[in-house]
């Protein structure tokens, strides 16, 4: 009986063994296919870990080699340590998607000179990070980019730093490069406007890759808006003269679009002045369906500003919210260009007048508004930051601020006289379908108030309106943080009570539950012997 019971005991031991085994050489085998096996399940809302339709069409459409080599030294030192890895895994995304004739490889840093060599001639230098080493700190020069390839032209991610943005920059390569003639984004330039060279900069290096950018001086050349996929009016702080009005105009007659960021508040925040620009073109605007309003909106969801406020013999350095520096949040969740966006800041602004638009010609899209505390000065603005603007000013909600206009408009000119210095011989009194977006700032542009989110919905308004909306889906990805639920006080303390108490009796069941099954397995081992 001895016997008997020893050789069940060793079976069992032995057949938990090979049952250990197995799964182990199971996982190790599940581990190896999927570092050489391209797979990936994105539950994000977003699919922020996934390409996008536009990404993949552009690999599947590819009508010539195309190539993506991907130059990273071995053993690069934490935080980049899994960087190689990572891009990997999002061109072999591409790869899945794309026909024959697209390719990537990674190239051999075996021969560390010559690797060197090859990345720098294609304008990818060795960077300098920081590693630990036998618990001290060393500086090691490692390579980290990128480079495309396709029929006699090169582009270049000279440094890889994050994965976060990688499908867009990968994606904007490789429009660049398969698309020989990019959109023309003219900035009109001539009235006062935000210098397309000195104050547009940060938008520049946000639309470079995608578009090609060009001032626009139509007093210098009346044939100057042709070719142009979209023309921008950054703050016009002049009116301008009616002849070159008649070109903008016609250039939305013919069916293309223009996007008006209207400046008409000059604010100086350190002296508390504020006036109206003298450059009133409702008159103008209102053909289009919309007027932006002379006055000054102000909101209690606000930016924040330094302000030194005197203290005996020297100052005090605190922040405090500055209503003219609307934090706007309040979007058109429907439309594309703001449904991803969390908050810009817009500065100065005025509203916007919908009134105008013929209902049964054009079609009006609201796309930012104010919170449901906010307010309007007209006449004499008063932009002090002390006193506060008393709480029953707060008497406004929903104030507009930034409107899509689209359908066929009629032109300004159809019961006027044409300019005469001109060639108006091609006139057009009705138009064909165009796009008109109006926000009631320009400043929210400007470098000095730039912003990633002030940068993103512009882009986004610039993909709209030239009708490249795939770059959207993409650019939005791992940009915006998705914000959380507001809840009440009672809510926070259910979760941190459940968050507490949650683990601990979890794995005090567990315990017993592992304890009673553990029990009956030896019970019934006892009954055999």
């Amino acid at each position: 009986m001895a016997n008997i019971s020893k050789s069940r005991t060793k079976d069992i031991t032995q057949g938990k063994s090979v049952r250990i085994t197995l799964i182990v050489a199971i996982i190790v085998v599940l581990n190896l296919i999927a570092i050489h096996l391209f797979t990936r399940l994105d539950l994000t809302r977003d699919k922020r870990y996934s390409i996008s339709d536009y990404s993949k069409n552009l690999v599947k459409n590819l009508d010539d080699k195309f190539t993506i080599k991907a130059f990273f030294t071995n053993n690069i030192p934490y935080p980049y340590n899994n960087l190689a890895r990572d891009v990997r895994d999002k061109l072999e995304e591409y790869k899945a998607f794309a026909n024959r004739y697209f390719q990537f490889e990674f190239v051999s840093a075996g021969d560390k000179t010559k690797f060197v060599q090859d990345a720098r001639s294609f304008g990818i230098p060795e960077v300098q990070v920081n590693a630990i080493e036998k618990d001290e700190m060393v500086i090691k020069r490692v390579v980290m980019g990128l480079v495309f390839l396709y029929e006699d032209r090169t582009e270049v991610i000279p440094i890889v730093q994050s994965t976060e943005n990688l499908e867009y920059e990968v994606s904007s390569k490789i429009n660049r490069l398969i698309h020989k003639d990019l959109p023309i984004i003219g900035f009109l330039q001539g009235h006062g406007e935000l210098s397309f060279e000195k104050e547009l900069t940060g938008i520049q290096r946000q639309l470079q890759e995608n578009y090609q950018l060009k001032s626009i001086n139509l007093e210098e050349d009346e044939y100057a808006l042709n070719d142009l996929a979209v023309l921008v009016i950054p703050g016009s702080k002049e009116v301008i003269p009616d002849d070159e009005k008649y070109l903008i105009d016609q250039f939305i007659m013919q069916g293309n679009h223009v996007i008006f960021l209207i400046d008409n508040i000059n604010a100086d925040p350190n002296t508390s002045k504020a006036e109206f620009y003298k450059n009133d073109m409702n008159d103008w605007f209102k053909n289009y369906g919309f007027n932006v309003e002379r006055d000054l909106v102000f909101d209690s969801r606000a930016s924040t500003i330094q302000v030194r406020q005197p203290i005996g013999m020297g100052y005090h350095i605190s922040f405090m919210k500055y209503p003219f520096l609307i934090n706007v949040s309040n979007f058109n969740k429907d439309n594309m260009i703001v449904k991803d966006l969390n908050a810009i800041t817009l500065i100065f602004a005025s509203s916007i007048n919908t009134s105008f638009a013929e209902e049964d010609t054009l079609e009006v899209i609201s796309l930012a508004k104010s919170s449901n505390r906010a307010g309007i000065q007209k006449g004499r603005l008063n932009i002090a930051i002390q006193p506060p603007i008393p709480q029953s000013q707060y008497n406004k909600k929903d104030i507009l601020l930034a409107s899509l206009f689209l359908g066929k408009f009629k032109s300004w000119f159809r019961n006027k006289e044409l300019p005469d210095n001109i060639d108006t011989s091609l006139y057009l009194e009705e138009g064909l379908e165009s796009r008109i977006l109006v926000v009631g700032d320009a400043d929210f542009v400007k470098d000095d108030y730039l912003n990633q989110s002030n940068a993103l919905f512009f882009a986004n308004s610039i993909d709209w309106m030239a009708q490249e909306t795939g770059l959207i889906s993409i650019r939005s990805k791992n940009i915006i943080a998705q914000k959380l639920k507001e809840i009440s006080g009672g809510a926070k303390n259910t979760i941190k009570w459940i968050a507490v108490l949650l683990p601990p009796i979890l794995v005090t069941l567990i315990g017993f539950i592992a304890w009673r099954i553990k029990k009956i397995r030896y019970a019934r081992i006892g009954r055999y012997f």
